[in-house]
This record gives structure tokens, sequence and C-alpha cells, in this order.
């Protein structure tokens, strides 16, 4: 089994946490290259799945079924969504060069339909500002401005206002990869640039990764750092003047770095299934948290479950 395989098999990137599991589908891929070296890898997750959605007016994302293929040849490889190219392979270092997507668009697929990104208590405020102190009149009834939802208090606000949050979108960046093995753990780094045109920025990782192994499990320890360029965080995170609303004010934010802790586990129950189990924290950076569409200060993911490899 490469080098490349093995420690990817580990170390899955803040951003390729697009699904709940890549981490354990990966690992089940480096179980099956360590039994047959067989350069493909098919499996399923099925199990329960939620990554907290930062932004306001937004639904966690949920996903109780993961599909993970991926095919490693001599140099080529195809994991999950990742394209990439083995360059150098040494037996404790390997660099690559790789093709990949960013997973922040994947927030605004999770925004609930019409969101303006205005907490409840802002649209309140607004509001009461715009004369609907205490009982207001809508549909021709009666109602307190306290007991009305996000939606009914958005069409009450905004009633000729397209106060919708825009849409952003996908990103393909490439960029250069260098793995390492060690005794006191596996390293990763990335440097990523958008080709796609979508923002033109830039994104850094930095991952450690220790093992604990026996015969039929492993505990897996990682963390993280990614820094994000100003374009990213403005693209994904800003609002731009034209967007700009009373209570959503316009925000050009820089760059910033998340930083990241998870906690990963699977163990072999046959030939074909394995339980498994991750719990990641990700503390976003300042230049994110202060956007006025952000709520939360970080993001949480959880998945249990049971993954099934095919042969």
């Amino acid at each position: 089994m490469s080098l490349t395989r093995h420690t990817r098999s580990r170390q899955f990137t803040l951003r390729l946490l697009r699904t709940m599991l890549c981490g354990f589908a990966a690992l089940a891929a480096c179980a099956q290259a360590q039994e047959d070296d067989s350069p493909w890898s098919l499996g399923v997750a099925l199990g329960h799945g939620q990554r907290d959605n930062p932004f306001v007016g937004s639904d966690d994302i949920r996903q109780n079924l993961v599909l993970d293929i991926a095919w490693y040849g001599e140099r080529w490889f195809f994991d999950n969504g990742d394209f990439g190219f083995t360059l150098s392979e040494q037996p404790r270092h390997s660099v690559n060069a790789v093709l990949t997507f960013d997973n922040e668009r994947n927030y605004y697929s999770s925004l609930s339909n019409g969101s303006s990104g205005i907490d409840i208590l802002n649209l309140r405020a607004l509001a009461q500002e715009q004369g609907f102190m205490g009982p207001s009149i809508i549909g021709g009834g009666k109602q307190d401005v306290e007991s009305l939802s996000r939606e009914e208090l958005e069409a009450l606000v905004f009633e000729d206002v397209d106060s919708e949050l825009p849409e952003r979108d996908f990103a393909a960046s490439a960029g250069l990869e260098w793995l390492s093995v060690n005794p006191w753990g596996d390293v990763q780094v990335q440097w990523l640039q958008d080709v796609s045109g979508t923002h033109n920025g830039q994104s850094a990782w930095l991952g450690w990764s220790y093992p604990w192994l026996t015969q039929r499990s492993e505990l897996n320890l990682s963390l993280g750092m990614e820094w994000k360029s100003r374009d990213l965080v403005n693209y994904y995170y800003g609002v731009r003047d034209s967007e700009a609303l009373k209570g959503r004010p316009a925000y050009t934010p820089g760059s910033g770095t998340n930083a990241v802790l998870r906690l990963s586990y699977a163990r072999q129950l046959s030939e074909h299934w394995r339980l498994v189990g991750v719990a990641e924290h990700e503390r976003l950076s300042s230049a994110i948290r202060r956007s006025p569409v952000i709520d939360r200060g970080h993001v949480n993911t959880l998945f249990l479950g049971l993954y099934y490899q095919f042969k």
C-alpha cells in the first residue's frame, strides 16, 4: 500500500468533511488495501450524522447515509471527490498535486427557505421600529410580534424588499499536499488556490493525527488548523454593500484561521461490517465569527453508525 493512501486514510482535511463520515470511509479503505491491495474501495455507511450550520436562520446538516468511493493507482488517485497525482514518494514522505472542492458552499444548501440571515431578536426590533409595537395586524387578525416566527417577521419587516441571503457558488481548488508518516503521528500539509474563478482565494491546512491500534479497532486523535484567505472568507461569509439591509450591515472580513479537534473510532465487527463514530469540534476564526450572518463561533460534527465494505 502506498504512503499516500496510508496517510490520506487517516489525515482527512477539514475541507474534505463534506460528508459526515469521510474519515471512517477512508479508514475502511485502508483496511481493505492492507488485506488485498485492491486499487478500489467501495463502501456505504448508515447511521446518525449531524453537522452544525453556523449561519443565522439555518438548519443543521444531517446525513444518515454516506457512499464511499476511492481508487488509488500507481500515481493517480480519486478519493471521495478529490483528484490527485503523486509527484514524489519516499518511505516516510510523499508530495501530491490535488484538486478538491471547498465545503463552505454546503452551508448555503441548508439555509431555511428565504432566510435573511438576520436573527430573530433583530427582526423583532426592526418590527417595533416600523411601528408594529405590541399586537400587529397580519392577514386581518391581531398577533403579538413576540409570537411571530422568523418567516412571519421577515415577511412583515421586508414586505416589499427581497431580503433572502444571496447564494454562493461552489469553488474548485488545486495545489500541493505533503504527507509524512512518523512514530509520533502522521502529518498533512496542503496549500490550495481557487482555480474556478469563484473567489480567487487561497487556503492552507496543517494537520496531525495519531492512531491507537488494536487487532480489531482503531482510535484516532486529530488536530488541525486551516488558514483561509481574505478573498475566500469575504466571498462566503461577507455581506456586500448591495446585500446590506437593516439588521444585516455590510461586512468585509479579512483572513482567518480555524482550529479543529477530532476524535474518531472504528471497530471491525465482521469481514464486511464496522462500527464507526466521529466527534469533531471546529472553532471558527474571528473573521467568520464577527460576520452579521453567523450566529455561533464553532461547528460540531457527530456521526455514529455502521459501515459496510464491499469486496
